[in-house]
């Protein structure tokens, strides 16, 4: 069956635009309490992106950046898909010297993505909700070198036994090699180090003198205890190799070491993941005290170090959420089950988020999308909005880049495959390391089906012999990619059937996608690509998507909200090619 899509929201949607109030839909504070995110929020890395750009050569001179934010920023609030910005930043970047020093703090970009907001929502006609901001600040791997410099390195614990090589038991930081994510530096702090959560304390509260009282901000990550994002995850097993700088320390081994080294008499502590729950909540409570009447964000990573299958608890009320029964999913629930009760600031709202969003990842049994639906959800009858969790997800990639990222994000099977989830047929070469590359050295027959365009079996591809050698057009388009990933984030909500998901009673706030997907979208307004959806084949856009998914929070976030207008096409400076 072949239809047009001819309208961005479905009547089901249309009718929740009844319900709520204007100040909740547009995150402003009201006497309904603390700000609020809400709608599609789009994702701008201040940090990576001058990083990106002075990789390919391009101007990096302060005015040269001005000017690219500041585009960037007015594109992106030009789509009025989109609720507003999250604006994702590293602490090196906007620290950069110890502060009182000359030049100790750079606010330049941040201050770009308030004032577009600013001059955007002074603008605005009667029937456009003002834009807000998230913000996203990046600790640990990304911490100032100053600050590393003033901490102690623990190496030497693994460098040699001779007890005069050691380094004191409040050693600061200790260097890991091989981090799956993105990091400025090898070196991470120590969670638990005095100096580094003193000095990330107190930049915290420069932020908030400077951003605090901005209307426009709406909500802040809690990071801290953590490596290169906001996410609870450090270098573990799962997603480091071995530390050969030590010899043959495992990423996990490193962790053991450290935990009998901090703390010598608290054998509590030697063997589980304690220190980084009470790291986890004592930033909670932090950011309690200096972020208040905000929507505070704890962002679940499945990234903390399981030692043993044995020796923790899981929360009563999370046990549905970590199927596996590891430690990390463990200690990561106790985190969040803090976080619910925590009652630092009853002027802040709070939200759980994931951000590892991909259409392959629907049937996480630890945590993930499936938590924070589960945690809205039994949240959702509290009042008392410092109780109410919201629900909230960021996509894991971007589903406009290489085919080697929209496969990776929009694919209903995993790619590149697992152990676990090879098709038949599937051989992979010792030589071939499908992560590095882009998988461009990855067998065809390791393609999912599900990968693959319409009409097209992996047959068709043996004469191209390798991912690198197959043309775009035998593989999922990009709304594809997009709508696989928008039908998994609204199923078992109230708003699950304008995507033909499965229905429910989930409440979700916002969704955060990357800049360079509202991009593509803002350069092919409606330029159609051939859908596979739940009830047949579509021709849909990516604006189109864009603009239904945003209409369909209209109808499942907490408090209820109404939108003033349906949003029309993106308007405003693009940078198509």
């Amino acid at each position: 069956m072949q239809r047009k899509w001819m309208i961005g929201i479905s009547i089901v949607a249309l009718s929740y635009l009844l319900a709520g109030t204007l100040s909740a839909q547009t995150g402003q504070p009201s006497e309904r309490g603390p700000r609020r995110p809400l709608g599609i929020y789009a994702k701008v890395s201040i940090s990576d992106d001058i990083a990106a750009l002075k990789n390919a050569g391009s101007p990096t001179t302060r005015e040269a950046l001005n000017d690219y934010f500041n585009n960037l920023y007015m594109e992106m609030l030009g789509n009025q898909a989109i609720s507003g910005l999250t604006v994702v930043v590293h602490w090196d970047t906007v620290n950069p010297n110890p502060p009182g020093a000359k030049h100790d703090y750079d606010w330049r970009y941040v201050d770009d993505a308030f004032y577009q907001v600013k001059l955007w929502n002074e603008n605005r006609s009667q029937n456009e909700a003002p834009k807000t901001i998230q913000l996203i600040v990046t600790p640990g791997f990304q911490s100032p070198q100053w600050v590393l410099d003033n901490l102690q390195s623990c190496d030497g614990l693994f460098l040699d036994s001779v007890v005069e090589q050691f380094p004191p038991h409040d050693c600061g930081k200790v260097t890991f090699l091989g981090f799956s994510e993105e990091a400025d530096h090898t070196e991470l702090p120590i969670p638990w180090n005095p100096y580094y959560k003193d000095a990330w304390h107190k930049f915290l509260k420069a932020l908030a003198d400077r951003y605090g009282s901005r209307t426009e901000f709406v909500s802040i990550a809690v990071a801290g205890p953590t490596a290169s994002s906001e996410e609870m995850i450090v270098p573990n097993d799962n997603n480091s190799p071995l530390q050969t700088q030590f010899g043959a320390f495992t990423p996990n081994d490193v962790w053991l070491w450290l935990l009998n080294w901090g703390y010598p008499t608290q054998p509590a502590y030697w063997d589980s993941d304690q220190a980084f729950i009470d790291e986890w909540n004592a930033a909670i409570d932090m950011y309690g005290t200096v972020f208040p009447g905000v929507t505070l964000i704890a962002t679940t990573g499945s990234g903390l170090p399981s030692f043993s299958t044995t020796g923790f608890t899981i929360p009563s009320a999370f046990k549905d959420d970590c199927k596996n029964l590891t430690m990390d999913c463990a200690a990561e629930a106790t985190i969040l089950s803090y976080f619910s009760e925590s009652t630092t600031d009853p002027l802040s709202a709070k939200a759980s988020q994931t951000s590892g969003l991909e259409a392959a990842r629907t049937g996480d049994p630890d945590l993930g999308l499936a938590g924070v639906k589960h945690l809205s959800l039994q949240t959702a009858s509290l009042t008392d909005p410092a109780a109410q969790i919201l629900g909230g997800a960021q996509f894991n990639t971007s589903f406009s880049d290489s085919t080697f990222h929209i496969l990776k994000e929009g694919c209903t099977s995993t790619f590149p495959p697992d152990a676990g989830d090879k098709p038949k047929g599937c051989h992979i070469p010792s030589s071939c390391n499908p992560q590095i590359n882009s998988a461009a050295c990855l067998p065809v027959a390791c393609i999912p089906q599900a990968c693959l365009a319409p009409g097209i079996t992996t047959e068709d591809l043996t004469a191209d012999i390798t991912f690198g050698n197959v043309p775009a057009d035998k593989l999922i388009p990009r709304e594809q990619a997009e709508y696989n990933v928008l039908l998994d984030f609204f199923k078992k909500t109230p708003g699950s059937s304008v995507f033909g998901g499965a229905p429910g009673d989930a409440p979700l706030n916002y969704m955060q996608v990357y800049s360079n997907d509202i991009e593509y979208a803002n350069c092919h307004v409606g330029d159609t690509a051939e859908v596979l959806e739940s009830g047949g084949t579509t021709w849909v856009s990516a604006d189109t998507l864009l603009i239904t998914a945003s209409q369909t929070f209209m109808g499942i976030a907490e408090p209820n909200p109404v939108s003033p207008a349906l949003p029309g096409p993106p308007e405003g400076t693009t940078n198509c090619p």
